[in-house]
């Protein structure tokens, strides 16, 4: 059995896999492309999944490409398209999943190749990938002269596969986030704004606080919130800006970028303050900045 262009295909991994653990929630596919002949590469609707994780256990996806668009995927004991003008057997087995970062053995072999120069291409690699991240595999070009179904001339000039890691579409689960940035003057005043963002695990959720006067400057300072729930606790990456507007444009002149990671307890409260090169950053009137945050899982 097969399943044509325009079907998300994704495959548990078998009944010789039940008793392997996935180790975290980071999905593995292998998906087909189009490129077209301005050079632009979208998703052809044809993936085989990988995940979750199973630390160790290899499985297969059998991919064939004909024509102009064609792509299809099944596994094994199913094998390549007849009329395929390529095909590839793709191997992928999760070695270890460190701080969601998935590293996996890649191994793959181009099988058939009708379109010219075939020398059974192929790669047995290590590789590492964040979620979010993907890696080429190969690409094959589509014959000149070739039709689209249609009859008209086909639009594309090349096949490829693609390996990615990332998150779950379908995720009910939601994270809300109450938002602070905090203002301190040097005679110990302090003053806030406040935001509340929601937003899926693992998803970027951004902020944005109005601007800061700073004399005749004006500093914007917003960013993005990322929280992983583990057990008991949210890892929260926090990403900020403080960006100096450019006068009489729609741009920046400057921005300063802030980085932290840090793991939280459901309804804590805690500050990050805004530091650069180890001092915190001041306006020109002392004040000092931090951002406060409050997570928790909603549902």
């Amino acid at each position: 059995m097969r399943w044509m262009i325009g079907f998300c295909t994704w495959l548990l991994i078998g009944a010789g896999v039940a008793n392997a653990q996935p180790v975290d929630e980071v999905r593995i596919s292998v998906g087909g492309f189009h490129v077209a002949t301005n050079g632009a590469e979208t998703a052809a609707g044809v993936v085989r999944g990988y995940g979750p994780p199973a630390i160790g256990t290899t499985t297969v996806g059998i991919f064939s490409f004909s024509g102009c668009r064609r792509f299809t995927v099944t596994r094994p004991p199913e094998t390549f398209e007849k009329e395929a003008d390529a095909g590839w057997r793709v191997e992928i087995t999760p070695l270890k999943v460190v701080d969601l970062a998935v590293t996996l053995r890649l191994r793959w072999v181009r099988a058939i190749d009708t379109t010219g120069g075939f020398d059974r291409s192929g790669e047995d690699v290590e590789v590492t990938l964040e979620p979010g991240e993907s890696r080429p595999i190969d690409s094959v070009p589509i014959a000149a002269g070739t039709k689209a179904s249609d009859g008209r001339p086909c639009e594309m000039k090349a096949a490829s596969l693609r390996v990615s890691a990332d998150f779950p579409q379908m995720d009910r689960r939601l994270i809300g986030a109450d938002i602070w940035l905090v203002e301190r003057w040097p005679n110990g005043k302090e003053r806030s704004q406040r935001q509340s963002i929601r937003g899926l695990p693992h998803r970027a959720m951004p902020f944005y606080f109005d601007g800061i006067a700073d004399g005749d400057k004006r500093l914007d300072i917003f960013g993005e919130l990322i929280a992983d729930p583990r057990q008991g606790s949210i890892r929260v990456r926090l990403k900020t800006a403080a960006a100096q507007a450019h006068s009489g444009q729609s741009g920046y002149q400057s921005a300063d970028w802030f980085r932290s990671t840090l793991n939280v307890k459901p309804n804590e409260i805690v500050d990050v303050a805004l530091t650069r090169e180890g001092d915190k950053l001041p306006t020109s009137d002392g004040r000092l900045f931090s951002i406060r945050i409050q997570t928790k899982q909603i549902r």
